[in-house]
C-alpha cells in the first residue's frame, strides 16, 4: 500500500468534553497495564508529566506470528453514541502507516481495517481514522465492538520487522460534536430548535485514511454538519463545553442570523463577544468603555476601531 503523507489535523480539544473516550492515561496507575490485553508489553508510564500507555513489539513468544505486535484494548459495552470519527495520539521513533481494527461481537470478524500515515517520529502525532465513510458492510455500529487493535506497523511483514521498537499512544477516543449525549451525525436536518447546547468537539479538517485497499482523501466540516441539524429559528448555541478548532461561524450564522453563539461564561451573562459579519467573535464597548453583548445602534469600539452599529 503506498504511504502518503497526510495533513495533520489539530489537536486543540481535550479528553472531556463529553466525548465518547475510549483510553486516556490521566486515571490510570502508573506501571500497571492500563487495561490493555498483555499482547506487547503495555506499560502506563509517564512522558514529560503526562501518563500514556507504552508498548514494546515482541517476537513469538506463542500463538499465531504477530499477535504481540499490537495493542488490543478491550471495549466492554462501550457505546460510541453515533459518533464515527476515532483519533489517538501516538508517538513512534519510525515513520509508517498505522493500522487499526475493531473487533465485532459475534463471529468474531472485523469491521475493515482503517490506516493513517505516522510522519512526525520527532513528538506526538493525531491520528485520525473515518468509520462514518465507506462500505456499507464495514461501517461501525454503536455497540457489538468488543476489541480495538492498533497496530502501528500494520499486521504485515513490517511488524516482525520492527520487533523492540517502542510505541506510546495516548487519548483514544470517539471524536465530534454532540448534542443530549449523542452524536450530531445522528439527528435529523433542521431537528434542532430553541436552545442547543453542544459538546464533544468542533472542528475542521483534511486527512486520507483507508478503506477498499486504496486511500481516501476525506473533509471534514462540523460547523457545516451542526449547521444542517439547526432549525433556523435556533436562539442560542451554547459551545462552552466544546472543543474547538479553525472556528468559523459563517454557515452558521448564515442559516440561523437571530442566533447568539455562547462560546464562554462571560457569553452567557451577557458581557460577552458577538458574531460580526466576517464570521469571527468581536467584542464591542461602549464610548466609556463598557463591555456589551447587545449593541444598539450606535457607535462601539471594536478591535481598536470605531464601528457604527445600524
Amino acid at each position: 500500500m503506498k504511504k502518503m503523507l497526510l495533513l495533520a489535523t489539530m489537536f486543540a480539544a481535550t479528553v472531556c468534553n463529553a466525548q465518547v473516550v475510549l483510553w486516556n492515561g490521566d486515571d490510570k496507575d502508573v506501571n500497571t497495564d492500563g487495561g490493555f490485553w498483555n499482547r506487547a508489553d503495555p506499560t502506563v508510564v509517564e512522558d514529560n508529566g503526562n501518563k500514556c500507555l507504552k508498548i514494546t513489539l515482541k517476537a513469538n513468544p506463542g500463538g499465531w506470528d504477530k499477535e504481540h505486535c499490537n495493542a488490543a484494548l478491550p471495549l466492554g459495552d462501550v457505546d460510541f453514541k453515533g459518533v464515527r470519527r476515532l483519533t489517538l495520539r501516538m508517538k513512534m521513533g519510525i515513520a509508517h502507516n498505522v493500522l487499526v481494527k475493531i473487533v465485532k461481537d459475534g463471529d468474531g470478524g472485523y469491521s475493515t481495517g482503517r490506516w493513517f500515515w505516522l510522519g512526525n517520529t520527532e513528538d506526538w502525532n493525531v491520528l485520525t481514522f473515518e468509520f462514518g465513510a465507506g462500505p456499507d458492510s464495514d461501517r461501525m455500529t454503536d455497540t457489538g465492538n468488543t476489541v480495538l487493535e492498533i497496530w502501528p506497523f500494520e499486521d504485515g511483514g513490517d511488524a516482525l520487522n520492527n520487533v523492540g521498537q517502542t510505541i506510546f499512544i495516548d487519548d483514544v477516543k470517539m471524536e465530534g460534536p454532540m448534542v443530549n449525549g449523542m452524536g450530531v451525525r445522528t439527528l435529523a436536518d433542521n431537528s434542532l430548535t430553541g436552545d442547543v447546547v453542544v459538546t464533544g468537539v468542533i472542528g475542521k479538517g483534511n486527512y486520507q485514511c483507508t478503506w477498499n485497499g486504496d486511500w481516501h482523501p476525506e473533509a471534514y466540516d462540523d460547523y457545516a454538519l451542526l449547521a444542517a441539524k439547526l432549525a433556523a429559528d435556533v436562539k442560542t448555541l451554547d459551545v462552552r463545553g466544546a472543543g474547538r478548532w479553525d472556528e468559523d461561524w459563517d454557515v452558521i450564522k448564515a442559516k440561523c442570523p437571530s442566533v447568539k453563539i455562547i462560546m464562554s461564561d462571560e457569553d452567557a451573562t451577557g458581557i460577552g463577544a458577538m458574531l460580526s459579519d466576517d464570521g469571527k467573535m468581536h467584542h464591542y464597548f461602549n464610548l466609556a468603555g463598557q463591555r456589551t453583548a447587545h449593541p444598539v445602534k450606535g457607535l462601539y469600539i471594536v478591535n481598536g476601531k470605531k464601528v457604527f452599529v445600524r
